[in-house]
């Protein structure tokens, strides 16, 4: 059962269940299928079905690696497609932003240049503010 070749880097940006769900499909098919099931609860049956839309070895890929996400009932709360869009997105503006300003960025992606302030800012990772409570 091979899994698709997707990045780490990708994948360290997105949240548990998406990661999960990019991991077994790859980044393509995991964009087309949430597409069609994004933002709905789905039972993942054991046994191959064409209700899903999914081969039987991209059903099991799923399976496994959802598991830890599955309810006692096979349900699993997909995430909406926006959620892939966005956080890859993110993961490009802040790659770019060496070489792009951010009022080229907020004319290529349709954002204000105040979002692409807050999204570099986001991608930082480093406190520019000390805690408290440290």
């Amino acid at each position: 059962m091979d899994r698709p070749d997707v990045s780490h880097e990708l994948l360290a940006t997105l949240p548990p269940v998406l990661r999960a769900i990019v991991r077994a499909l790859g980044y393509g098919r995991a964009q087309e299928w949430l597409r069609d099931w994004g933002g709905q609860v789905v039972n993942l049956p054991k046994y191959h079905t064409n209700k899903l839309g999914l081969s039987d070895e991209e059903l099991q890929r799923l399976r496994a690696e959802l598991a830890p996400h599955l309810d006692s009932n096979d349900r699993v709360s997909l995430p909406k497609i926006d959620k892939l869009w966005t956080r890859h997105r993110n993961a490009l503006i802040n790659a770019n932003k060496d070489w792009q300003s951010a009022a080229q960025q907020a004319r290529a992606y349709h954002l204000t240049v105040r979002m692409i302030t807050n999204i570099r800012r986001e991608g930082d990772g480093d406190e520019r503010q000390m805690s408290l409570f440290d």
